[in-house]
Parts: structure tokens; C-alpha cells; sequence
């Protein structure tokens, strides 16, 4: 074969191979035409590809009939993070159903489509330091639920222990009566945090409330409590349990609704609820109320000198004072905020008359950490201007012991007045006062600005969160009467009030508090 043959023919030849396999790529491709397929992806990793999507949502559905038969659903999905995009490709492999599912299973929770309960964060009244107060503040946080009555229900549940039923029902219905006697109504009734709900696909191994009254014991009890219970006893009351058990008795009424008084009768062998309410949110009533403030009466010391010093006698028994008064105030979970609105003037209904005792000679005395003349009960007068009210007493208040009386309720710039004779020993004016509630200042070891006044005997009395602008300072010797400085709202308070405390030792530097109330009731 000559030359130009041999190369025509090797020129055809290779023509017919790169025609032959052209046609046979071609044909790979018209036979591997482009795929619809479904990548898997969890937490932005890919785990397969597949190529029908619901397949995947259909064997979740039939293995997991369990979690459907628990939480009462009709569907269960794929993890939250897990992400399936749709893409088109070409030679792409894809991973049966039930390779993708085992790996979904090993690696994430499955879901079900729920709600997320989001509650902001609340500020609260602070329990640290001295000065102890409610401590109910919290961060914001969200519970699940699959039904929004859970949620409705939990709530007004959660309600109803803080408030008296009929007055609640007259106030949702519109039907509260004018306060033109003795009584309360409800002006306002919140919970004080914003609540978002938003629909979302929940991890079966959160914490799920498919029952309201499990929510409603959460959120008024923490969710971390541990429920006490108590088995009532011959002799026992409502208030020496609560006691025994550092609540106070608003406290047990909480955490018991059946028993709608302090007052109420216990049954022997009946179980009481002890748990210590820690609520988890802060529903607000805003009272109106009409009641009878009582004034203590004053105590006037006649001297004998024909008489021994231990010469002792009541020409007059003294007669408290009685008036009616209109006042607004806050009640945060039960616990009154220390700022009480005056509403108009108080119609006097009993005039106090101050009791009269007829002492021998003035003993002699070598100082007031010596005094030897006694006053408990002879002769001590109330610290604020009236009328007033006792927001707080000598208490235990969310397992903290509240260390004495808290009194508002008085006018704007109000006096503190010395309950009795005494030397000021301790005086503090670093603290500024506040418009409303601040709860984080611990000056003045949460009491702000105060006196001490040393009233012999051992015998101490605490004036707290005065203004600035006290009238006294230390070695000062102040009579029963005298102005010591003005009510305010410095250090850690809900409001403009007197935090008033009777020790014996020093209140400041490890002295024993007792109930200010001692010194009035004998």
C-alpha cells in the first residue's frame, strides 16, 4: 500500500474512534441525565444526599410512633438544624432513606411542632445584704408548650392565689363597686414581664408542658424545687407551721388556697404544703383600699420624788388613735411595695390619748450602756408621721428573715421621729435617694442612709433609707419626740418608707433583732 493510502486510511481510522467516542460520551450523558436531589445537611455538615424528600419525613413519621403516642401529635420532623436543600446534578450518589435516618437518629433529637413561651427578664427586689427583701429577679427565659390553653390556663392558675376570687371575678367582669367604705378593689392587675409566643419545632428532649397545672406549679414554686410537705399536728395553726418552716403566713395561704385565712382551722393529719414559693414571673395588683389606721398613743412619765426610784404606776391607761384612710398600693407576688399613695385626707374616728405613769425618783445613772431605768412598754412613741402603714413586719419573707418594720403611707417629706430617749450612736448620710424601686444599691448595708440611737439597757433602735439631710449626728442625745432626719428611698428599696428596727446590741455590728411590735403591745 503505497504511502498516501496508508495515511488516508489512519486518518479515516481516527476520525471513526473519536466519532465512536464522542457518540458513546454523549451517550453516557443522554443516559446520566441530570438528577433531582435533596442534600441532607445538620449543623451545616452534609450526612447524604436522597432523592425524595417526603420519604425522609415519612419513615420519621412511622419510627418514631412512640414520641407521636407520647405527646399525643399526629407528626414527628427531623431535627431543628437539620437543613434540606434542593439541587439539580449530574453522577451524583445518593444514600437510601434508612441510611440518612439512622444517621439523623445517632446524631440529633427529632422534633415536634409546638410553641416557644418567651418571658422577658425581671428586675425584682433584691434579697443580698442586710436590708433583705424579696428577691424575685430573673433573667429572661422560654418553656414549651403545644397547646396555647396550657399556657392561658397555667397563667390564671397562677393567679389566683394572690388574690381574693370575688373581687377578681368583679374586676374581669367589669362589676367592682365604688370604695365608699371599709374594703379593697383592684385598680390593675399585670404580669409584669412581656410574654412573646412564637410557633416552632421543639427538641423532644426539652422540657415540654402539655398540662397546665404542671406549668402553673413551676412558675410559682421555680423550676428547680423541691416540694416539702408537712403533716398537721394537735395544736398546730396556720401560723406557728408557717413559722417552724421560715415562711410567713401570706406565704403558706400561696403555696395552700384551700385555706383562704390565717385564721383557718387544720385538721389533724391533713398534709400542708411548706414549700417556699420562689415565683419564676411577677403579676402586679394595684389596690385600692379603705381601712382603719391605728395610732399607737405616746407614754407621759409624771416623777414623784416623794416616791422610790422603783415607784411605778398607770394614772391613765392611754387610748389609741383611729382613723379611716383611703390608700393605693402595689402588691408584687403577694409582697406590698413599700411606696403607698395617700388618697385625700383621713377622717378621724378616735382621737390617741397618751398614757400617763406616775414614777418615783430619777435613779442616777453612769451612762447609757449602763441605764438602769427599763423601757420596753413605758414610753415608747411611734417613728413616723401619721397616718401610715406597715407595708412589711418583723417577718420571715421568701425564706430570708426581713429584720424589722417597713412603714409608709406618710406625706410627702415626712419626719422620723426618736421613739425614745436615747444617745445617736451611729449615723450614715453617703446614700442618695432614689425616684422609685432600686434594688442593687447595697449602700449603707442596704439600709441607705440611717441612725442608730443606743436607748440604754442594751437597748437599740434602727431609722433606714433616710434622706441625706439627717438632723442628728453621733453622740447627739435625742429626746423621745425629736426629728431625727426624713423619710426617703436610699439603699436597696420598692419605695419611700422606714425601715425601723429594734435590736438588743447593736443592729449594725452583730446585734439580735427582735419584732419592733414589742415595743408597742405590752
Amino acid at each position: 500500500m503505497k504511502l498516501k493510502d496508508k495515511v488516508v486510511t489512519f486518518v479515516i481510522c481516527l476520525i471513526i474512534i473519536t466519532f465512536y467516542f464522542v457518540i458513546n460520551i454523549y451517550k453516557d450523558n443522554y443516559n446520566n441525565e441530570v438528577k433531582h436531589i435533596y442534600n441532607i445537611y445538620i449543623n451545616g455538615d452534609v450526612i447524604g444526599a436522597i432523592t425524595n424528600e417526603d420519604e425522609l419525613y415519612n419513615i420519621i413519621n412511622e419510627k418514631q410512633s412512640s414520641i407521636k403516642e407520647k405527646y399525643h401529635v399526629d407528626n414527628v420532623y427531623p431535627p431543628e438544624n437539620l437543613k434540606i436543600v434542593e439541587n439539580y446534578a449530574y453522577n451524583t450518589n445518593t444514600s437510601s432513606i434508612d441510611d440518612i435516618y439512622a444517621k439523623i437518629e445517632k446524631l440529633q433529637d427529632f422534633t415536634i411542632l409546638g410553641y416557644e413561651v418567651t418571658f422577658s427578664a425581671y428586675e425584682g427586689t433584691n434579697s443580698s445584704g442586710e436590708d433583705d427583701d424579696t428577691d424575685n429577679s430573673h433573667e429572661a427565659f422560654s418553656i414549651y408548650i403545644l397547646d396555647k390553653k396550657v399556657l392561658e390556663d397555667a397563667l390564671n392558675d397562677f393567679i389566683l392565689p394572690f388574690v381574693d376570687d370575688e373581687s377578681y371575678q368583679n374586676y374581669l367582669k367589669g362589676t367592682q363597686k365604688t370604695l365608699d367604705e371599709i374594703g379593697t378593689i383592684y385598680e390593675k392587675l399585670d404580669i409584669l414581664e412581656d410574654i412573646t409566643i412564637r410557633q416552632k419545632y421543639i427538641s423532644i428532649n426539652e422540657k415540654i408542658y402539655e398540662k397546665s397545672d404542671e406549668l402553673t406549679r413551676d412558675l410559682l414554686f421555680g423550676f428547680d424545687y423541691d416540694e416539702k410537705s408537712y403533716t398537721v399536728k394537735e395544736g398546730d395553726t396556720i401560723a406557728s407551721i408557717a413559722k417552724a418552716n421560715k415562711l410567713n403566713n401570706k406565704e403558706f395561704l400561696i403555696a395552700n388556697p384551700e385555706y383562704t385565712s390565717e385564721n383557718a382551722l387544720l385538721t389533724i393529719g391533713d398534709k400542708v404544703n411548706i414549700t417556699l414559693i420562689n415565683p419564676e414571673i411577677s403579676f402586679s395588683t394595684v389596690v385600692l383600699e379603705m381601712a382603719e389606721t391605728e395610732e399607737t398613743y405616746g407614754t407621759v412619765i409624771e416623777r414623784d420624788s416623794s416616791k422610790s426610784s422603783s415607784y411605778e404606776e398607770i394614772k391613765f391607761p392611754g387610748v389609741t388613735g383611729l382613723s379611716l384612710q383611703t390608700k393605693r398600693y402595689n402588691v408584687v407576688n403577694g409582697e406590698t411595695m413599700s411606696d403607698v399613695e395617700l388618697i385625700g385626707t383621713p377622717t378621724v374616728i378616735r382621737e390617741k390619748i397618751d398614757r400617763i405613769v406616775v414614777k418615783g425618783k430619777q435613779q442616777e445613772s453612769t451612762g447609757w450602756g449602763q441605764q438602769t431605768e427599763t423601757y420596753i412598754g413605758s414610753g415608747w412613741i411611734w417613728p413616723t408621721e401619721v397616718p401610715y402603714t406597715v407595708t412589711s413586719n418583723y417577718e420571715w419573707r421568701w425564706g430570708k428573715m426581713h429584720n424589722g418594720m417597713d412603714i409608709s403611707g406618710t406625706p410627702a417629706d415626712s419626719h422620723i421621729i426618736a421613739a425614745n430617749d436615747g444617745v445617736v450612736v451611729e449615723v450614715n448620710t453617703s446614700c442618695k435617694s432614689y425616684a422609685g424601686s432600686h434594688l442593687s444599691d447595697r449602700c449603707g448595708h442596704g439600709y441607705g442612709n440611717y441612725v442608730v440611737i443606743n436607748h440604754g439597757n442594751n437597748i437599740y433602735t434602727l431609722y433606714g433609707h433616710l434622706l441625706q439631710n439627717v438632723l442628728v449626728k453621733v453622740g447627739d442625745t435625742v429626746s423621745m419626740g425629736d426629728y431625727l432626719g426624713f423619710m426617703g428611698n436610699s439603699g436597696s428599696t420598692t419605695g419611700r418608707h422606714l425601715h425601723f428596727g429594734y435590736s438588743i446590741g447593736d443592729p449594725i455590728n452583730g446585734g439580735t433583732f427582735r419584732d419592733p411590735w414589742e415595743l408597742y403591745r405590752k
